[in-house]
């Protein structure tokens, strides 16, 4: 036999339609792990529109299920005419998609991607079983063809479903209601998200008149899942508020095609809280916000929520930062009341971690909030061992130099001025003793907030739960540290712990801390008078 013909032969049995229904299975791996950031797709080779990723499934499927079903009929004999002409058309798609898909995913922006594990038990499934039954003559014709019947389907079915569209399978609409943050100067951040890329609007009453904010910059709609809205506080206190979103299938090169629209419901802002305020303080929830949502349960409900840091352990996608940052604070404050953000040690980790700041219309990661007699100032204690220097573009400020951060953030504290005597002054900063890899710099930082005569001082970080005097405990502040607990045993996902500050009209300051399971753990009374 000649040995083209041996080419021939070889390509067209079961052990070549296996090759190549192996190279089929491995492309829909690759493309799967590949796809995480729906957003980037836009930038791949061959992209063709909105429904781009469903079809190339339907295309790899299809591929596969060809190379399966030729391996169960093949008889090794050569084939001849159009049978032989299609089989070889889905080889060459076979090398084609392989090589594509291996080129998309070595590219994918999240680098060397972990989505890839999961896909190793299907695989091997998917693999193995029509090795098994092509080559086990010995089973009755009719189980293997059942068998094989059964395989094709559990082949196809899943990139047949890629078809469904979207909208159909998952109804456009919120994945986090809004977040109303103060961020100082008199201003507000309402922030909210969408489960798939749209544009935005907020309207909201002030007084007899109507007002109507976009998400946009320069003249132009941003385009995203997560929205934000600068809106002054005098205006936007007491006032009934909602959002008109758009969802954007694609928009390339200018050319946008909008996809469904939805109204929100009505929210009501409650407005500024009063002098003898409800303050809940919660840390390090670390993927894990239903445990928070059990502790919180526990308190009245708080007129400020106080975020203190490391709400996920780590942002290399959207949707951990959506859940557990913007739909956490949401599902505290039931987007009423106003929330505080303060930056911890894990919002330095991730590929999402640049957007923090920009995403929650932040002006600084430190920062004073004055509401009537009550101060909260905000200091970015969360670079205490210079993890900041070290992940490029994660920044609140134009500098990357971690010291030099230090320093600019010394300059503010201590040009601020020293709020009257009847101010409730409170110090907010995830890391208790701010700097921990310089003890003068954590003297300096204790100092000056002793010289605006701060009160009390919240922290987390510690993932325990203690309550330290004026210079006792393992830091010796000035002023009460109250370090507010987090996960109760150290490990994430397990018992949680919060606390909540209720000022009183006398100047006193009363702390509880309860835990998920209902326990209470603390119960002081503070004198800061």
């Amino acid at each position: 036999m000649k040995k083209s013909n041996r080419f021939g032969t070889a390509l067209h049995s079961r052990t070549g339609a296996y090759l190549f229904f192996s190279l089929a299975v491995f492309a829909v791996a690759l493309f799967t792990a590949a796809r995480g950031e729906w957003s980037w797709f836009p930038e791949v080779p061959l992209y063709r529109g909105a429904h781009f990723v469903q079809i190339v499934f339907a295309i790899l499927g299809v591929t596969a299920l060809i190379h399966l079903i030729h391996i169960f009929v093949a008889d090794d004999k050569r084939e001849k005419g159009a049978v032989r002409f299609f089989h070889t058309a889905f080889i060459v798609l076979s090398l084609m998609l392989f090589g594509w898909t291996l080129v998309v995913f070595l590219n994918n922006p999240k680098g060397n991607s972990w989505e890839l594990v999961p896909t190793f038990p299907l695989m091997a499934l998917t693999l193995g079983l029509p090795l098994v039954l092509a080559l086990q003559d010995a089973l009755p014709k009719a189980v293997r063809t059942i068998l094989a019947v059964l395989l094709c389907v559990a082949v196809a079915l899943p990139s047949l479903l890629t078809l469904v569209p979207a909208d159909k399978a998952q109804p456009f609409g919120l994945s986090a209601e809004p977040l109303v943050l103060d961020i100082g100067n008199d201003n507000y951040s309402v922030v909210f998200a969408t489960n798939r890329n749209s544009t935005a609007e907020l309207t909201y009453q002030d007084d007899d008149v109507v007002m109507t904010l976009q998400d946009a910059a320069h003249g132009r709609m941003n385009v995203g899942r997560v929205h934000h809205f600068i809106v002054p506080r005098e205006n936007f206190n007491g006032s009934d508020y909602r959002f008109f979103v758009r969802e954007v299938i694609t928009s390339v090169n200018g050319n946008t095609e909008f996809g469904a629209v939805l109204q929100s419901r009505d929210y009501h802002f409650l407005g500024d809280y009063k002098d003898d305020p409800n303050i809940l303080i919660a840390s390090d929830w670390h993927d894990h916000p239903d445990n928070l949502l059990l502790a919180a349960a526990n308190f009245p409900k708080p007129d400020l929520f106080l975020m203190m840091g490391d709400y996920a352990s780590n942002y290399n996608t959207e949707d951990e930062f959506i859940l557990n940052t913007i739909a956490a604070g949401a599902n505290v404050t039931k987007s009423e009341v106003p929330a505080i953000y303060v930056r911890g040690n894990h919002e330095l980790y991730g590929e999402m971690t640049a957007q923090i700041f920009e995403n929650l219309g932040l002006e600084s990661f430190f920062y004073q909030v004055q509401r009537g007699k009550l101060l909260v100032t905000v200091l970015d204690g969360a670079d205490s061992w210079g993890e900041r220097s070290a992940e490029a573009n994660v920044t609140g400020s134009v500098n990357t130099d971690h010291q030099t951060y230090y320093e600019e953030q010394f300059a503010w504290l201590e040009a601020l001025p020293v709020p009257p005597a009847d101010t409730v002054h409170f110090a907010a900063a995830h890391v208790p003793d701010i700097d921990a890899a310089k003890p003068e710099q954590k003297t300096r930082f204790y100092n000056d907030l002793k010289k605006l005569n701060v009160d009390a001082q919240f922290s987390g970080d510690e993932h325990a739960l203690h309550l330290d005097q004026p210079g006792t405990g393992a830091y010796k502040p000035p002023y009460p540290l109250l370090v507010d607990g987090g996960p109760k045993d150290g490990s994430y996902g397990g018992t949680y712990v919060c606390s909540m500050a209720q000022v009183t009209a006398n100047s006193k300051v009363q702390l509880t801390a309860f835990d998920s399971t209902n326990e209470k753990l603390l119960d002081k009374i503070l004198d800061i008078r």
